[in-house]
């Protein structure tokens, strides 16, 4: 039986991320995605994925236009792809052929980890950085989200589902990537300089009342997703 997951300390979380990477980004030592910039991505990977409104995707597209006017070479994620990660079943690879055989024992796993998880918000405030991306911060409201991934884990476990989870690192945070570098930055100081100043920027909250499970390459791109399912919650 699930237990109660405690809430992780997304604050610290946040403000560790940028500890360790602003510096760097500054002084333009970044991790450029040399994959997104070859073009379409052929990588499969199976997501939970929850989007945002309408006017909360505006705003994020509106920081986005004051990023690009510094450094307009960068991938922004486009509004139609923006997205907040519930879990990644499991992450984009070459070869996504084995694990989607067993498409429908993941739909039943995210359904039953669905049932009864009760509608949520996640309010975005600020951003936060990578050495390879620039994230806005999201501070869920309660412990559903916590308790959906608990959920997800348990039902993929009881399936036999769990192996290629977590590969990369356990989630915790209720990030939106926006931006990716891809090159390098024209005047690293500066863009450095707009980004502090975004760091504790109003967002706007997100209502989470349904989520979805797609099939979708690295930057869930609308393009190539395909949704397999839209899970509502109560």
């Amino acid at each position: 039986m699930t237990t109660s997951p405690q809430p992780p300390d997304l604050t610290r979380h946040y403000d560790a991320m940028w500890d360790r990477a602003f510096a760097a980004v500054a002084a333009g030592d970044i991790d450029c995605d040399t994959r997104l910039a070859a073009g379409p991505d052929p990588r499969r990977g199976l997501t939970v994925i929850a989007r945002p409104g309408p006017a909360l995707a505006a705003r994020l597209d509106a920081l986005l236009d004051r990023l690009a006017a510094l450094e307009p070479g960068q991938y922004r994620h486009p509004p139609s792809d923006m997205h907040m990660t519930v879990l990644s079943l499991f992450t984009v690879a070459d070869d996504a052929a084995p694990a989607l055989e067993r498409l429908a024992d993941y739909r039943a796993a995210a359904h039953a980890a669905a049932a009864g998880i009760e509608a949520f918000e996640v309010a975005f405030a600020g951003i936060t950085l990578s050495r390879g991306a620039v994230l806005a911060r999201g501070f869920p409201r309660g412990p559903q989200l916590e308790r959906l991934r608990a959920r997800l884990r348990e039902e993929l476990h009881e399936r036999g589902l769990d192996a290629l989870l977590d590969e990369r690192y356990r989630l915790v945070t209720a990030h939106a990537t926006l931006l990716r570098f891809v090159q390098p930055l024209r005047d690293p100081a500066r863009f450095a300089a707009a980004l502090a100043l975004l760091r504790d920027a109003p967002l706007g909250t997100m209502r989470v009342d349904r989520v979805e499970l797609v099939v979708n390459d690295w930057t869930m791109s609308r393009s190539t997703l395909e949704r397999i399912d839209t899970l509502a919650l109560s």
